[in-house]
């Protein structure tokens, strides 16, 4: 009889009665934090600006990351492979190295200065990055999983 491998006990999860009821509960504090966020964009005295939608933009991300890894947690899904797949981790590279070219036509790199040249080189660092992880990934998901036996 083939022994299941033993969990250290990081690698344990709770029950599914834990999960299930912490996951609506985190999702529904999350939702709470994100009307809260959104009300704030609204309750601006001289209407939405640029810097608000900025603002607003940035404190709702994590929002959506939670409230994400909530629906995951209730439904039992798990993701092995990241929340992107490969291919969208190279069309986000390809976009990251789209916009420093653009600044380069719309006189960005003019009006900004140094700041932009060190933004264009983080946005070139950032598409390495993740070229790398999209072909990291790929990788992964050609070799079989340990522990799995191939029906031969």
């Amino acid at each position: 009889m083939d022994e299941l491998p033993q969990l250290d006990w990081r690698e344990r999860e709770l029950p599914r009665w834990v999960q299930v009821p912490a996951g609506i509960v985190l999702g529904l504090l999350t939702l709470l934090c994100g009307l809260a966020i959104v009300s704030l964009f609204f309750l601006a005295p001289k209407g939405p600006s640029t810097l608000a939608i900025v603002v607003v933009s940035l404190l709702l991300l994590p929002c959506v990351g939670v409230l994400i890894k909530c629906i995951r947690i209730v439904t039992g899904r798990k993701l092995k492979g990241g929340v992107f797949s490969p291919t969208a981790l190279r069309v986000v590279a390809v976009v990251m190295l789209v916009m420093p070219i653009v600044g380069l036509f719309t006189g960005y790199y003019r009006e900004m200065g140094l700041a932009a040249v060190w933004q264009a080189l983080i946005y070139f660092l950032g598409a390495i990055g993740l070229r790398q992880l999209a072909r990291k990934r790929e990788s992964q998901a050609c070799q079989p999983q340990s522990g799995t036996q191939n029906p031969v």
